[in-house]
């Protein structure tokens, strides 16, 4: 039985040769998205899902749906230093998703391509028990010698961040809880994401080499580069950025798990030498939360106020049932 995401990429990249034996100059599985060479240019590629009941419900306004399944692939091309092309969209449909719902998604996923870049360019429709959009997207490196992968950590390098930590998990918890508010910031963040395509090319501009979009949480996500790059961080806990309506927000849950499990943020993680992230927070609102201390294990430890945080978070992963 396959226990999480990282088992099913494991068990994937070492069994199919088409996978694994890919050409030298191309990147393949286990990145926020592929590379590959054609006529001299990086085409980035990914892929990413939404399913009804997991990450969207009925009575959801479809505009924000379309939008939100477009933006998700945004950003895993930012977070490899592309900006997006083009998009194909599958749809699995039911009874429920009638012609209205189609026009909302379409109009939402539109308005996506819109403000931040790419043209939908084809795709399937099939019949599905559950609704879901399955989009796959292109994209194309600003820069054709850079790109920023989960690999490229180094011993001695700053952790930092974009955005605020945590919003669109306690817009998720409001929607839940009942508890909103006109014009909510944090309910905006988790329905109507931005993806960080502009942060992604200052980023490439100055030369980082390692970044990775939060969508996990950023627990998990941090811990995907402590595995990529064989490397061990240390992240200060009180240095995240977070917003201050988020620890009255969770007065019976624990506050701490809720800023390390929080997904679907899209903020991006960004690893690089002292003067190259400290030369990027002055073109952009970036927050440093730690270091990369060793280069010859795989680890992650959080730090509150010098005491170690021995709870792990919560994570989410599609493999739980």
């Amino acid at each position: 039985m396959i226990k999480n995401e990282e088992e099913f990429i494991e068990l994937i990249s070492r069994n199919f040769e088409r996978i694994r034996d890919i050409p030298k100059n191309w990147l393949g599985v286990g990145d926020d998205a592929a590379k590959i060479f054609s006529n001299d240019e990086s085409l980035i590629f990914c892929t990413d899902a939404m399913v009804e009941n997991v990450h969207f419900k009925t009575h959801h306004n479809y505009n924000d749906v379309g939008w939100k399944s477009i933006v998700s692939n945004q950003s895993d091309l930012a977070s490899m230093g592309a900006y997006p092309i083009a998009f194909c969209v599958t749809l699995g449909i039911n009874k429920g998703l009638n012609q209205n719902k189609i026009k909302k998604l379409y109009e939402g996923m539109n308005s996506a391509c819109k403000e931040f870049g790419g043209y939908l360019v084809g795709g399937d429709v099939v019949k599905s028990e559950t609704s879901f959009i399955s989009i796959a997207a292109i994209g194309t490196l600003y820069n054709p010698k850079r790109i920023m992968v989960r690999s490229s950590a180094k011993k001695g390098d700053l952790v930092a961040h974009t955005g605020n930590i945590g919003d669109s998990g306690a817009g998720l918890f409001k929607l839940e809880n009942n508890i909103s508010k006109n014009n909510d910031s944090q309910i905006k963040k988790f329905l109507r994401p931005i993806p960080r395509i502009k942060e992604a090319k200052k980023a490439i501009e100055i030369g980082i080499k390692c970044c990775i979009d939060l969508s996990d949480g950023l627990e998990k996500d941090l811990m995907r580069i402590c595995k990529a790059s064989q490397v061990e961080i240390i992240i200060n806990f009180e240095k995240i950025r977070t917003s201050k309506e988020l620890n009255n927000l969770y007065k019976n849950k624990s506050f701490q798990d809720q800023v390390l499990s929080s997904g679907e943020d899209y903020e991006l993680i960004l690893i690089g030498d002292e003067k190259k992230i400290n030369s990027l927070k002055e073109k952009m609102y970036l927050n440093i939360i730690g270091k990369v201390i060793d280069n010859k294990k795989s680890d992650l430890k959080f730090l509150n106020n010098s005491s170690e945080i021995k709870q792990k978070s919560n994570n989410y992963d599609h493999f739980k049932s």
